[in-house]
């Protein structure tokens, strides 16, 4: 997008119009930065934000502890793209991060970790997974990065912070799947829990249940819930570590800590499961607790009982460090904004889906570049796995390499004829449809003019990479999954 192509100037350029101003700028935080990042931790789970008390102590005793603690909203509901956006300030189709064949962060794009050392931060990055690897760009801006493991060399860099500009991200891989029995946390889980529990649930075994048309027994989703709660029990272990070693340190006070997610998950509720299947509410809705160093001047103005897009973490942590933010960057925690989170999931079974929330009430459109695949699914649990792939009658690729040709030379948002819009209100149980034309159509014009502000022109994906090439990202936007895990959506 040619608007990406000035936000490394103008984010290292010195905020001149504040030293300009009489009144005297806020004075920068001058100390260590920390973001934890979960793998598909949704809200509901968390102790002080709806979910059963006791099951994530850890992240509990932050949430009350923290300066602002409650439930954000993910720029995506697929890891690729909303770990991407969390990275950028960007929505996912400004950075262009968008599916399993688009998954690198283009060198163009200024991520959070180069804008904090553009203002003198040593930066550390430990990364879990394929997707978060130096391949796909997310060794730009660290000084240090390397895979988490066991978390032993995350912890002690957290012990040895010496409270001078340093930023640090930690990405824990749990609670998404495999979902392991850990028999310690088991008390945890409180009454109603299946009394038998399997070892693991590997992601092959819940695969088969992200195909909207297999339901999903009740019997296995509770097992299925209680394993992703043990995972959920573990990863706050982990961030209990961490949080620990932060302490050690004897920077706790002076240290700015944001604790999120990148995406949540889905157990059913939607007809699906596992992450990226839709763009529901267990698979936006995610924890964001911020605890701002001691003295701090800056409150975080998002109120408690609204739900702030985490797009805005990359604001937030320059503009805390004293950087500047291009327009094109989403705004600031510390900056009121406008109400309304838009999130974006591309490339689906010949759809695209938006959503737009709003308080309780969820906007969701869905545009069409091809009709639904029938095989699609199967070709699915199928790629890298050639004994199911010969059942199929045409090659998994093929069915892939036929819906990424549509999707590139259809229209993201307007699509191929019509799209399809319906609203939903959320409530104690979750969230239901809601009959209410004036309101749906009141918030389809917010979402279109959301899309607008981060994408002044819709161009077709193909002619999307037409703009970046240029600055040699043209190959962003290639349709075909690499080989490794399977293709997302």
């Amino acid at each position: 997008m040619r608007v990406l192509r000035s936000l490394r100037s103008l984010v290292l350029f010195p905020l001149l119009l504040t030293l300009l101003s009489c009144q005297r700028a806020p004075v920068p935080h001058d100390g260590p930065v920390v973001l934890v990042t979960f793998d598909s931790l949704r809200a509901d789970v968390v102790g002080g934000l709806g979910g059963q008390p006791g099951l994530m102590p850890n992240l509990e005793a932050l949430v009350r502890e923290a300066d602002w603690a409650g439930r954000g909203i993910s720029a995506s509901s697929w890891g690729v793209p909303a770990m991407a956006s969390i990275f950028t300030g960007l929505q996912p189709w400004g950075h262009q991060a968008l599916h399993a064949g688009s998954a690198r962060l283009s060198p163009d794009l200024l991520t959070l970790p180069e804008a904090l050392a553009a203002q003198g931060y040593e930066t550390a990055g430990y990364f879990t997974g394929h997707w978060y690897s130096d391949k796909f760009g997310y060794a730009q801006g660290f000084a240090t990065f390397q895979p988490l493991s066991r978390g032993r060399r995350a912890a002690e860099h957290l012990s040895t912070l010496n409270g001078k500009r340093q930023f640090v991200w930690v990405h824990i891989p749990e609670p998404q799947a495999p979902y392991l029995r850990r028999d310690e946390f088991m008390k945890r889980l409180g009454p109603g829990a299946p009394a038998r529990l399997p070892r693991r649930i590997t992601p092959a075994q819940l695969e088969p249940y992200f195909d909207p048309a297999t339901p999903l027994p009740a019997g296995r989703r509770r097992r299925f819930w209680a394993m992703y709660r043990l995972n959920a029990a573990w990863a706050d272990e982990r961030l209990g570590k961490l949080i620990e070693a932060l302490r050690a340190s004897g920077q706790w006070e002076r240290t700015l800590l944001v604790v999120t997610a990148n995406h949540g998950e889905e157990l059913g509720e939607k007809g699906q499961i596992l992450a990226g299947g839709n763009l529901g509410r267990q698979l936006l809705e995610v924890p964001l607790v911020v605890k701002l160093p001691a003295g701090f001047e800056r409150p975080v103005q998002a109120p408690r009982n609204e739900r702030p897009g985490v797009v805005r973490l990359w604001a937030t942590l320059v503009e805390a460090a004293g950087g500047s933010t291009p327009p094109a960057v989403a705004p600031s925690l510390f900056r009121e904004a406008p109400p309304g989170v838009l999130s974006e999931l591309y490339l689906t079974n010949g759809t695209n889906q938006f959503s737009w929330v709003e308080g309780d009430s969820q906007l969701l459109l869905e545009s069409r570049f091809a009709p639904a695949e029938r095989d699609y699914y199967r070709a699915r649990q199928a790629a890298g796995r050639p004994r199911l792939a010969s059942r199929l009658s045409e090659r998994p690729e093929a069915i892939f390499d036929r819906l990424g040709g549509a999707f590139r030379a259809t229209p993201p948002l307007s699509g191929a004829g019509e799209p399809r819009v319906w609203l939903e209100r959320w409530n104690e149980a979750g969230s239901a449809p809601a009959s209410d034309p004036r309101r749906a159509a009141e918030m389809a014009r917010r979402l279109r003019e959301a899309w607008d502000r981060s994408c002044p022109e819709e161009h077709t994906p193909d002619g999307e990479a037409r703009e970046w090439e240029p600055s040699g990202a043209g190959d962003i936007l290639a349709s075909r999954p690499e080989k490794g895990p399977a293709p997302g959506p």
